[in-house]
């Protein structure tokens, strides 16, 4: 939409604009069209559509120019289209070739017939004229030329649409699009050639609408459903649509999202499947029963064909782009096309095809790729309804899948194992385990596939078949192993599952186990100072050093060094918590053991984090997520670590990537609280930017899940921080202090870790000091202010700080509610003391705000703000505050700051040596600048897109952007441009 937007703005210019517009059918091309034809026409301009029709080329041709010609004969009349030609009647001969209803008037009984044209010149004729009545209606206000289904053009209808294109430098204001579906365009096409000869041309822009991901795909659906979907629902309809919106679309149309495929979407699905020959479709049909692709040599041994029949069947299939090649074979362009070509096999055909199959692979492993043969040999005699040999290939592919770090797919096969168990007799004699053992692997898989609730359904479940008097030491793991499912889910503590099972494993019987049992009772005690947490975390390491067990031993290593953080949860360089952590990644690493070597980066991160090393932090993090996506647990650790990126650059003002590492995890369909999180996150962001609605709508997601989780401080209090700061925002002040008061009715701060409690009380004292200037209107308001002010002036005298940004916080604190006896000079002392602890820090945000609060308190002075001195005060603080807010996009801010400097009479230009650009130089975004940070270190865009974690194309974007702002034409000129303009080091959070 801001795309076409744009194109049209160009043509209103009088520039020449058009565009392609690409993407599969049900992706959206139409209602793109339609709703950025609304707005055309909202903003005065004259939109003419016209779709081709799916007959070829021995069609109507001019199709879609005739639907024009008749859309404009309906809205205007006949004669006002004439009237637009030179020559009025007569010009319109050829027109009347398009729409005959315009040949009326032309001839007369005393006029000679016409001399009718050769065929060529007839044809050079209806060129002209269509494009001079495009050229005068564009003359009278600006004109959209839409073509729909470019793909179904007749020859002659894209034959008018390249000629109007290319000379379209004589159709100032008419801006053309085309659509088609890339996925109906196979290798001989006749519009491939075409359109790779029109994106030559300078002013036409080709693009693709691609699928939608995984987070825009929840969107989608929750406003379809009117409410936030289950997430097993939207993930499963994610898997079968793969993005698709219309498939989507039609699929929640079922109350689970998992019924058989709509009928109207099986005719769509089959509509290219059904032209093809029958030997193809026959072949298509047991190809539809492969796991994914399927090479060519298992499915010639499958189907019986040799490898000259198999071609011969499947070459139309392949042109007509039902399905593409693969590096040995063959897959469905769409995952629903297979499912709906399969659900036309007939009952007994779908076992006897799954048999073919599963039997093949049996006899040849080599007809798959390495490491799989055993998982599609689980899928084929399930669905061949093979029960007893299902289950054991099932059991014998988990175990592949966990080798393969293919989490989801053993949870899958195990939990397939746990359906077959009572329809196979002897089921234990069969795989060589029992029912607890097989619902033990599948809790262990539950946790690395992030599955928390169905985990502790299987360990529920095992603790049930377990006697603790006959096997004590499984009895203890699986209640530990409940202890964290339900800590993973947001479940109130368990801490009792733990002690329970200390107590069932004395020293004498299993020292491995007592200690792991030891490491998660220290772990409860992470954040606090309590002594029997560290003597808990010293016997499990003075366990795993004596049975040299190195995993066990960073484990405690990084217990001990969070223990030792205190409730400050920060440590500085070089502390001992650091050093800690060192030893105990040393460890993990020459143990080889992934999951203490990521609780060490988690660790550090977040401490680094609390300290204020918004940089070291975020790269730490980085480096986990790059560690949990080789280790296979990208959507559980990757996804939590992408909290500890996303908030120390939240702090740097890097909130263009922040949005990007967010949007990231979300694709990925992390845990619960971790999805809550990042909202939170987002949300505030959504918040300084002026995004109110936004940011109630993330706020609000995240609540159901936080108030049915045990309280955590570092869960709870951010959601409440912005709980606050959207109700200031959407309802006002009186609405802001009522959900601050219950807050801190609701949670024990004073037990709290001041990381966390410091945010909301500042939140909270805002609220309140604006609710209590307003009270002169709202008596009530004012009161509960004033109660709220006192609490919070008691809980900030006992709240303790730990490293420099919880100082930053109280010094806020202090300054946004000073002593009622404060002088003037004393509330600007405030407000400075807090700008400089910030710009410590590098958290450009929050000196903004404090600047421009200290801009307040100097035009508040004892003269009343008309002293030159005062003003001089101010203007110095808000010159610095503007282009650190423009920087970050933040609105509200800069409408604040701007706001305040028209009042006071205050020139804001030239103040911008602090910023991201000055007076005369560039303005660039938070992202651009990190971004040319890396140029000026030599980084080429793919270097860039890897250490940002976004898309070369996205960097080349960026990169383009940032020549054109600093009017360089290369990347040296660009560096040597933005260091002579001071662009680095000098903002906050820029290096």
């Amino acid at each position: 939409m801001a795309a076409l937007a744009e194109l049209l703005q160009t043509v209103r210019q009088g520039g020449p604009a058009a565009v392609l517009i690409g993407g599969e059918a049900g992706v959206g091309k139409t209602r793109l069209i339609g709703e950025f034809g609304a707005s055309a026409r909202e903003a005065g301009a004259r939109v003419l559509i016209g779709g081709c029709l799916e007959l070829g080329a021995d069609g109507l041709p001019f199709a879609p120019f005739t639907a024009m010609l008749r859309d404009l004969m309906r809205d205007e009349g006949a004669a006002q289209v004439i009237s637009t030609l030179p020559g009025g009647s007569r010009a319109t001969r050829e027109l009347a070739r398009l729409l005959p209803e315009l040949a009326v008037g032309t001839s007369g009984p005393d006029q000679p017939a016409p001399v009718q044209p050769a065929a060529g010149e007839a044809r050079a004729r209806l060129f002209e004229q269509f494009l001079t009545m495009l050229e005068r209606l564009a003359g009278l206000q600006p004109l959209v030329l839409v073509v729909e289904d470019a793909h179904w053009a007749d020859r002659s209808s894209r034959d008018l649409l390249t000629f109007l294109i290319r000379y379209q430098k004589a159709l100032p204001g008419v801006l053309i699009v085309a659509t088609f579906r890339s996925d109906e365009l196979h290798r001989t096409h006749p519009l491939r050639p075409l359109l790779a000869e029109l994106a030559r041309i300078d002013w036409v822009e080709r693009t693709e609408l691609p699928r939608l991901t995984r987070t825009e795909a929840k969107e989608l659906a929750a406003a379809i459903l009117g409410s936030e979907p289950d997430p097993e629902l939207t993930d499963g309809i994610y898997h079968r649509a793969e993005g698709n919106p219309l498939f989507t679309e039609e699929l929640l149309a079922c109350p689970d999202g998992d019924c058989p495929i709509p009928d109207s979407l099986a005719d769509l699905l089959l509509q290219a499947v059904r032209q093809l020959p029958e030997e193809t479709q026959e072949v298509l049909r047991v190809a539809s029963a492969g796991s994914g692709g399927t090479s060519h040599a298992l499915l010639a041994k499958v189907t019986g064909h040799t490898d000259d029949e198999l071609i011969r069947a499947l070459r139309p299939a392949v042109t007509g782009n039902v399905l593409v090649t693969t590096a040995d074979g063959y897959a469905f362009r769409h995952a629903l096309i297979s499912e709906a070509v399969h659900d036309d096999l007939l009952p007994g055909e779908h076992g006897r095809v799954h048999g073919r199959f599963a039997e093949a692979i049996d006899d040849d492993p080599s007809l798959v790729p390495d490491g799989r043969a055993d998982i599609e040999k689980a899928h084929h005699w399930y669905w061949a309804h093979d029960t007893t040999w299902a289950l054991i290939s099932a059991w014998q592919a988990s175990a592949q899948a966990s080798h393969a770090v293919a989490h989801a797919e053993r949870l899958m096969l195990l939990a397939r194992v746990l359906e077959l168990w009572d329809r196979v007799p002897d089921a234990a004699e069969r795989i060589g385990a029992d029912h607890v053992r097989v619902l033990e692997e599948a809790a262990a898989a539950a946790e690395d596939a992030g599955e928390g609730q169905r985990g502790l359904g299987f360990t529920e479940a095992a603790l049930e078949e377990t006697d603790e008097t006959t096997d004590p030491v499984r009895v203890a793991m699986l209640l530990r192993q409940r202890h964290q499912f339900r800590w993973s889910i947001g479940l109130p503590g368990d801490a009792e599952n733990l002690s329970r099972a200390l107590r069932l494993v004395p020293e004498s019987l299993s020292r491995q186990t007592r200690t792991l049992l030891l490491l998660d009772i220290a772990h409860c005690g992470t954040g606090l100072s309590g002594q029997q947490y560290k003597l808990w975390a010293e016997e499990a390491l003075r366990y795993a050093r004596e049975a040299g067990d190195l995993a066990a031993e960073s484990q405690a290593l990084n217990v001990l060094a969070f223990l030792n953080a205190g409730p400050g949860a920060m440590a500085a360089a070089d502390s001992e918590p650091l050093r800690l952590i060192a030893k105990a990644r040393a460890l993990a690493l020459e143990a080889g053991a992934y999951w203490p070597i990521l609780k060490t980066v988690i660790t550090e991160s977040h401490l680094l984090c609390g300290a204020g090393d918004y940089e070291r932090a975020a790269a730490a993090a980085r480096q986990g997520i790059a560690d949990a996506e080789q280790y296979g647990v990208a959507r559980t650790t990757g996804t939590f670590l992408a909290l500890n990126v996303a908030e120390p650059l939240l702090a740097l003002g890097r909130w263009d990537e922040v949005e990007e590492v967010a949007e990231r995890a979300l694709d990925l369909a992390p845990p619960p609280l971790t999805r809550a999180w990042l909202r939170i996150i987002s949300g505030r962001i959504s918040l300084a930017r002026g995004n109110v609605a936004t940011a109630a709508r993330r706020a609000a997601a995240g609540r159901p899940v936080l108030s049915g989780a045990g309280y955590e401080d570092q869960h709870q209090l951010p959601q409440a921080a912005l709980d606050v700061e959207v109700a200031l925002a959407a309802e006002g002040p009186a609405a802001a202090v009522a959900v601050a008061a219950e807050a801190l009715e609701r949670y024990d701060l004073s037990v709290s870790s001041p990381r966390y409690v410091w945010p909301l009380a500042v939140a909270a004292a805002d609220a309140a000091h604006q609710a209590r200037a307003a009270g002169a209107a709202d008596a009530d308001s004012g009161d509960d202010a004033e109660a709220l002010l006192d609490r919070l002036r008691t809980l900030a005298e006992k709240l303790e700080v730990f490293g420099p940004v919880q100082r930053a916080w109280q010094l806020t604190f202090a300054a946004t509610d000073p002593p009622a006896d404060a002088t003037p000079d004393e509330r600007l002392a405030a407000c400075d003391a807090a700008v400089a602890a910030w710009e410590a820090i590098r958290h450009p945000y929050q000196t903004a705000i404090t600047l421009l609060a200290g801009a307040r308190a100097a035009l508040a002075s004892a003269d009343g703000g008309t002293g030159a001195a005062n003003k001089r005060a101010a203007a110095a603080r808000l010159r610095r505050a503007l282009p650190l807010a423009e920087g970050l996009g933040a609105r509200p801010l800069t409408e604040e700051i701007t706001a305040l400097a028209r009042q006071a009479g205050i020139s804001l230009d030239g103040g911008g040596a602090n910023g991201a650009g000055t007076a005369d130089g560039p303005h660039l975004t938070g992202r651009e600048l990190e971004v040319l940070r890396l140029v000026a270190a030599g980084q080429s865009n793919r270097e860039i897109a890897a250490t940002l974690f976004i898309s070369p194309k996205t960097a080349s974007v960026h990169v383009s952007n940032i020549l054109g702002k600093l009017g360089a034409a290369t990347r040296t000129e660009a560096a040597a441009r933005a260091h002579a303009l001071h662009l680095f080091g000098t903002v906050p959070g820029i290096q």
